[in-house]
Order: structure tokens, then sequence, then C-alpha cells
């Protein structure tokens, strides 16, 4: 028994999509194609097939999809840099967003990524800007 938990472990480790991480300088924005510079937007996707997207930013990698650069079906998963500790990744789909000036981002889409609804609605006390979601950041970023 014990030996079949362990198996299942395994296997469901090895099928869990892998972190990404991203070498800050050093590559390029799929979308833009510029160098993805700044740890507090750089954003990142990884294919089911185990490939990885870097991105300057949400406003760089939403539309990228959604133009069909890459087909939504193929993705396995979003990552977004929690802007409160910067090049550390988080799930793009469970994020909370805040868009507006004080959020001056590399293509100037003017989106952070929160890893939690206090961290973001804190900083909009503070500095400005609309809360968002992960629906509504894919909505407004590929228009």
């Amino acid at each position: 028994m014990r030996t079949t938990a362990s198996l299942v472990l395994v296997l469901f480790a090895a099928c869990a999509p892998k972190s990404p991480t991203i070498d800050l300088g050093r590559v390029e924005c799929a979308h833009c194609r510029m160098n993805v510079v700044d740890a507090r937007f750089a954003a990142a996707l990884i294919t089911k097939g185990g490939r990885q997207y870097s991105f300057d930013g949400p406003e760089c990698m939403v539309p990228h999809v959604a133009g069909g650069t890459i087909a939504e079906a193929q993705v396995k998963a979003w990552y977004v840099t929690d802007i409160v500790r910067p090049g550390r990744l988080i799930e793009a789909t469970t994020a909370h967003y805040a868009h507006g000036d004080a959020y001056r981002s590399p293509m100037r889409g003017d989106v952070a990524a929160f890893a939690s609804s206090a961290e973001r609605d804190s900083a909009i006390a503070s500095s400005g800007g609309e809360p968002w979601d992960w629906a509504t950041a894919r909505r407004r970023l590929a228009e």
C-alpha cells in the first residue's frame, strides 16, 4: 500500500507544472522582443508540451495568447510576478491585480499582480488604481 501511495505522489509531482524561472536581462519577451528586465512585472507561461515563454509583464503575455501566437488550449500554466516580492512568480489565475498610473510597468499596461487581495487593496488605498481579477485582466489586456 505504501509503495502505491509513493508511486502516486511521484507521478503527481512529475505532472505538476514546474514553476518557471526568468533570466532577467538575458531573456527576450516572446511578444514585444525587448529584454525582460523588471523583476516586479515579469510574467511567463508554460505550454502543455513543457515549453516556457517569458514576457515583460501580463500586458505582453495576455495579447500573445489572445492574438493566437500560442493557442490558449496549449497553455498549461500562467505566471505573473508578485510586485510585493519582486522575482517571485505566482499563478496568474489566482493573483489579485491593480491597474493604474502608479504601476508603471515596462510596456505601460500599468497592471501589477499581488499574491493576496489584502496586499492589492492596501496598494490601491495608498497609490490609487482599480482592482482587477484574472478575468478582468485577460479581457482588458487583450483589447
